[in-house]
């Protein structure tokens, strides 16, 4: 790579030992155990609160059988409980195995029995999904179910228990490792199954410290809006504000019409939001309380293109971005106050990067190629993908991590993201595997085959767009469709578009070609769910 000056400094990061839960929060016992650590819409705990009822609830699920390194799911909505059971099981040495509350059917079997998980703990809004697919679930068993038992049946193996009856005797806090695994986090990143990525303590520390990210002082109150089955709210929000001896806000969701509302009403000073969220927000009609709040720091990823006015508007003194990827922690970024609309930023020093063609060998500086990394010590990166060698093997391709996207330098060595090289979609903060649609799509009785690829957005993210054949003689009503993938697909994977076609593109080795698909304007014959009134988002 050709020399350039790299702004930032070399992260000052503790010893490998202490990037641990107990480490962490052990500091916070001695240090502050009677400040704020969480609060949400119904409670709070302070940090000792937080500790004891982490272990109470660890000797729980201890007592139905949960060993040391086991795994255990979590389909929880954004709340203190939530935050609790995970650092409950970070503390005695166990995995907590979190679980995308969109998913259902075949995405939900797959992980479910992937982790190989004997016990789950869920809100009783879900409990159905479970039942829906009880028949196909290898070793799950025990389910503790958060909120009003529902009346629902399940074969005899499964045993209900309910949330409240969870906690037990205190567990003791173990001696964890930093390279023993502390989550398996699914992600969508590719074109095939979502692969769980796993995670050891010393890598989520890698990914959430405020040394490296900035984010949290000790000072600081921060928002978390982003939901905690994910990393940018789990890692980014919560674990990043534990680690500073900051406080969290946990709410349940993200709404524009709230949002500022919500800053004044807790206080916080300190958020991180996608970059589609920046945009709902800037969108927002103008109010005279527009500033009137303890704001100051957001982190944006990525920035909108209005940056400047979003801050002059709303009173931000700094905004940071970066790149990141469960599997790889959060390898570039800005400053402070670095964040510019178009990049990302510059490479962390304990980490090297290249970016490559097809063959893995270096484009010319100023290129586009794909992003490759490598970090400077161990334990920083994920181990591997769990119970998929061959996707672990294919990820360290001549012994360096491929991201799957695709990046250039400019002249200063930012990073600007060009493209994924890999079919997945970025769609409400969700990666969206065109695999996984394409399947479902496929399992309607007219389609003969079909290709999912991103189309534009008018916000920072893609939207969906299904390109489909249709078995001879077969037709398709597009709204049916909808229906007919509604209770097979998270909604955040439905198709906004759907275009009817006579054969996709292909190559001459018969591939089909998702570039040219990518490429394809939009038709006056395309069908947009959209403009058909047909809904997509999430329903309550």
């Amino acid at each position: 790579m050709t020399e350039y000056e790299n702004p930032l400094p070399m992260p000052v990061l503790p010893p490998m030992a202490q990037r641990t839960m107990p480490a962490i929060m052990q500091r916070a016992l001695q240090t502050h155990p009677d400040k704020l650590a969480l609060r949400d819409e119904s409670r709070s705990l302070t940090y000792r609160g937080l500790a004891d009822e982490a272990c109470a609830l660890a000797g729980g699920l201890a007592d139905l059988g949960v060993k040391r390194q086991e795994t255990v799911l979590m389909m929880l909505d954004n709340h203190v409980d939530h935050a609790a059971v995970w650092v409950g099981l970070a503390l005695t040495g166990r995995i907590e195995v979190p679980v995308n509350t969109a998913y259902l059917g075949a995405i939900l079997v797959h992980v479910i029995n992937n982790c190989a998980a004997r016990v789950m703990v869920i809100e009783a809004g879900y409990l159905p999904r479970i039942a829906d697919i009880a028949d196909q679930l290898k070793v799950l068993v025990d389910i503790v179910v958060r909120g009003p038992m529902p009346e629902i049946e399940l074969p005899a193996r499964f045993r209900l228990h309910a949330f409240d009856s969870l906690p037990g005797a205190a567990h003791p806090v173990a001696d964890v490792a930093p390279w023993e695994i502390m989550g398996i986090m699914y992600t969508s990143g590719t074109t095939g199954l979502s692969k769980g990525v796993r995670v050891s303590h010393a890598h989520a520390y890698g990914y959430s410290a405020p040394e490296i990210y900035g984010a949290c002082s000790p000072d600081d109150t921060a928002l978390v809006v982003l939901p905690m089955f994910h990393i940018g709210g789990q890692w980014k929000g919560v674990y990043n504000a534990l680690i500073a001896g900051a406080s969290a806000v946990i709410l349940p969701r993200f709404h524009a019409s709230r949002f500022w509302q919500d800053v004044r009403d807790y206080g916080c000073t300190y958020t991180l939001v996608l970059g589609v969220m920046g945009e709902f927000l800037y969108r927002q009609p103008p109010e005279p309380a527009d500033r009137d709040h303890r704001l100051k720091r957001i982190a944006m990823v990525p920035v909108i293109n209005d940056l400047a006015a979003f801050k002059a508007r709303f009173g931000i003194e700094t905004v940071n971005s970066a790149y990141g990827s469960t599997e790889a922690s959060v390898v570039i970024l800005t400053p402070p106050d670095g964040a510019e609309p178009g990049r990302i930023g510059w490479l962390r020093p304990d980490f090297e990067a290249r970016l490559v063609d097809e063959h893995d060998m270096d484009v010319p500086f100023g290129s586009a190629g794909e992003l490759l990394l490598r970090a400077r010590e161990p334990w920083v990166m994920l181990e591997g993908y769990h119970d998929m060698p061959e996707a672990t093997v294919g990820a360290f391709r001549n012994l360096w991590f491929h991201t799957g996207d695709t990046m250039r330098q400019d002249e200063r060595g930012m990073f600007i993201f060009v493209d994924r090289s890999k079919d997945a979609i970025r769609r409400r903060g969700e990666n969206v595997s065109s695999f996984e649609v394409e399947r479902e799509i496929m399992a309607h009785p007219a389609v003969e085959e079909c290709a999912v690829v991103a189309a534009p957005s008018d916000a920072t993210e893609d939207d969906i767009r299904a390109c489909i054949v249709l078995k001879p003689g077969a037709t398709l009503d597009c709204a049916d469709l909808i229906a007919f993938l509604r209770p097979r697909l998270p909604y955040f994977m439905l198709p906004r578009y759907v275009d009817l076609m006579p054969e996709l593109p292909r190559t001459p080795t018969e591939k089909v070609r998702k570039q040219k698909l990518r490429q394809m304007p939009l038709a006056t014959s395309t069908w947009d769910a959209v403009q058909a009134g047909v809904p997509l988002k999430e329903t309550p």
